[in-house]
């Protein structure tokens, strides 16, 4: 019962603490939501998120895979980020201008997505995951995977 009393303990959940956490998170947010659109811009936005966020991971696991880690080419990595994540925004400051009702924030941000999802899939191939990818998602990748191995060879070294 005491455990019981502790779960349901309502200054566990509100304190300093957990109230300037949630007003930074409403804060930020209410942000987002203001740079990128409405709430369904916000999902196609999460999925590109999540996509650049296992992207970073399956990239970093295949440099550390073939030694081929480079820090500058992770601030290189850094900065194309950046630039995806700001071109919605681009999109949508477009179609404020021309009016046309979301239709170049979601070409730039779902022509975006899909090359992410290329590049996932070919570092998750790269850092030998292939095996729980489908075979016509890796016949997808094939020249990206090239280009991927040939630049990882060729950075091998650089500034281990």
């Amino acid at each position: 019962m005491k455990a019981y009393l502790e779960i349901l303990n309502f200054s566990n959940l509100v304190n300093n603490k957990t109230g300037f956490i949630a007003v930074f998170g409403a804060g930020l947010g209410s942000m987002i939501s203001q740079i990128y659109g409405g709430e369904g811009r916000l999902i196609v936005i999460g999925t590109l998120a999540l996509a650049i966020c296992l992207d970073w991971l399956g990239a970093i696991a295949a440099a550390t895979k073939d030694k081929s880690y480079s820090s500058q080419y992770g601030i290189i990595g850094i900065i194309r980020t950046l630039v995806i994540i700001t071109l919605p925004v681009f999109g949508k400051l477009v179609d404020s201008a021309l009016n046309t009702q979301g239709f170049f924030f979601y070409m730039l941000t779902v022509g975006l997505l899909y090359h992410t999802c290329v590049s996932m899939t070919a570092n998750f191939t790269r850092a030998g995951w292939d095996k729980w990818i489908p075979i016509w998602a890796l016949n997808l990748i094939t020249s990206e995977l090239e280009a991927k191995m040939k630049r990882a060879q060729s950075r091998k070294g650089e500034d281990q």
